[in-house]
């Protein structure tokens, strides 16, 4: 009778592809700290809109008279992503960019647990529990929305979305789709970009970007509702 090492009826463990990336949540500007050239910011008036994306392109503040009532703020320099991303790739450039003040600025940041330990892969009730939309309904609009994890197979059309996915590492990582899922040798994927990519391809052709076109499996990509 031949024994087998019981190693040999082991299965790799890869529930870590479907674990869910943590609820984002809108922070005031002005009580983040540690804000860095570079980082996303939202910017709007309570109650009238928000704008998302936008990148701080300055360290400082300034206090500046704004236009929509003529009162002095202490502001940020901000910017949209097409801008800053030509300007990294190109110092020469002039990026187009507006004061803003600080107290209409929110940061997204991840939630953190306290066990990170308890993070369980999506379920279908989670799904189910997130999908309606009266679920989301608000009083008011006086800050950005807090933001879901969904699958992105679940989260409509990705091409141009913003998507998130982790490593084995525990590490989570930002993509933007630039195809629907596709057939790939028998595993269903999605074509993505780092975010940067994303903004210069739309400017120009760039050789060097072509190999940052990544394939991964639609259930590793996550989208935020």
């Amino acid at each position: 009778m031949v024994m087998m090492d019981a190693d040999f009826f082991a299965f790799e463990d890869v529930t870590w592809q479907t674990v869910r990336p943590p609820t984002r949540h809108p922070m005031p500007a002005a009580d983040v700290p540690d804000l860095e050239v570079g980082d996303e910011l939202t910017i709007g008036l309570p109650n009238r809109y928000f704008i998302d994306g936008q990148v701080l392109l300055r360290p400082e503040r300034e206090v500046v008279e704004f236009s929509g009532d003529g009162t002095l703020h202490a502001s940020l320099a901000v910017c949209a992503p097409l801008h800053y991303w030509t300007w990294k790739v190109s110092p020469s450039r002039n990026p187009v960019m507006q004061w803003w003040p600080v107290e209409y600025a929110w940061v997204y940041r991840d939630a953190v647990s306290l066990d990170e330990s308890s993070s369980e892969p999506l379920s279908v009730e989670d799904d189910a529990e997130q999908g309606s939309w009266i679920a989301r309904v608000r009083l008011d609009a006086d800050q950005p929305p807090v933001l879901r994890a969904v699958r992105a197979r679940d989260a409509g059309a990705l091409t141009g979305r913003s998507l998130r996915s982790r490593n084995a590492a525990g590490e989570w990582f930002w993509f933007v789709g630039v195809s629907e899922p596709v057939d790939a040798a028998g595993d269903i994927c999605v074509l993505v970009v780092p975010s940067s990519h994303w903004w210069l391809h739309q400017v120009g052709y760039y050789a060097e970007l072509q190999d940052k076109v990544r394939s991964v499996p639609l259930h590793r990509l996550f989208a935020y509702v």
